[in-house]
């Protein structure tokens, strides 16, 4: 039942897809790792704005796993009528976001997972939520007072989930973890890095040449990441660490008017 719940759900995001990149112009450019055709994976990503889950889509989409991607979900969307209740159905994981409350919920959803070695792109926003000015400078400041890299595109990652879901995972078939840094361009904004398109907007008019969207991708082999817990922490908060750092090598070049090749590394994957 969930196979066939998530092949439904897929179907729905194909179309999505197609209309946001063939007949909304979304034009979106890759970088970094290539990685193979279906393939499960733990999905890392920074979450930015809604349209997020496009550019995490195009690249499941291009690897033959849309049908696939599981989100953590918050708990309440599955009240929600039709689509709360098939992302129920086909396997999504509701979290409140308290470890204390979700840890038996999400272990028990791991282990059918594992049992039947259910095909899969498990995404977790480690990040809790999207990046605002207020939440940024509240990451900030704590990050200061624990010492960790203050960063100024993306928020501290949480690291409690990330590193149960990859103790879970090992020697399963989820055998990767890839981290999706996401990156939005407004041409018609000098300092338009990192602002994405409202939903509105983006479902209106072309989104080309207005915007531009790029994904880059990283992969890592779980059985190659630390066991200890914390050395795991400080594994994921030096991966965001290079996301900040890619996100202001990008907000430098456009603001400094460096061409479009530069700053979107596009490669033949």
């Amino acid at each position: 039942m969930v196979r066939i719940n998530s092949k439904l759900v897929g179907t729905v995001w194909k179309v999505m897809q197609y209309v946001f990149e063939r007949r909304k112009k979304a034009h979106i450019t890759f970088s970094g790792d290539k990685i193979p055709y279906k393939e499960n994976a733990l999905i890392l990503a920074n979450h930015q704005a809604w349209t997020d889950i496009y550019l995490i889509h195009s690249v499941a989409n291009r690897r033959d796993m849309l049908y696939n991607c599981k989100y953590f979900v918050k708990d309440s969307i599955k009240y929600l009528p039709f689509f709360g209740w098939g992302m129920w159905l086909a396997g999504f994981i509701y979290v409140r976001r308290n470890w204390t409350q979700d840890q038996k919920k999400i272990q028990a959803t791991f282990s059918t997972m594992k049992r039947l070695e259910t095909p899969a792109w498990i995404i977790n926003y480690v990040e809790g939520s999207r990046i605002t000015p207020k939440k940024l400078l509240e990451a900030q400041n704590f990050s200061r007072e624990r010492g960790y890299p203050v960063m100024d595109n993306v928020l501290l990652p949480r690291t409690k989930g990330f590193v149960s879901c990859v103790n879970e995972f090992r020697g399963s078939h989820i055998k990767y973890v890839y981290d999706l840094t996401i990156a939005y361009r407004q041409t018609t904004n000098l300092k338009g890095i990192n602002q994405a398109p409202s939903m509105v907007r983006a479902h209106v008019h072309s989104l080309w040449p207005e915007y531009e969207f790029h994904v880059n991708v990283r992969r890592y082999a779980i059985a190659d990441l630390p066991e200890d817990e914390n050395e795991l922490g400080d594994w994921l908060r030096a991966r965001w660490a290079e996301k900040d750092s890619i996100l202001t090598t990008l907000k430098k070049c456009w603001i400094g008017g460096l061409d479009q090749k530069i700053m979107w590394k596009e490669t033949s994957w």
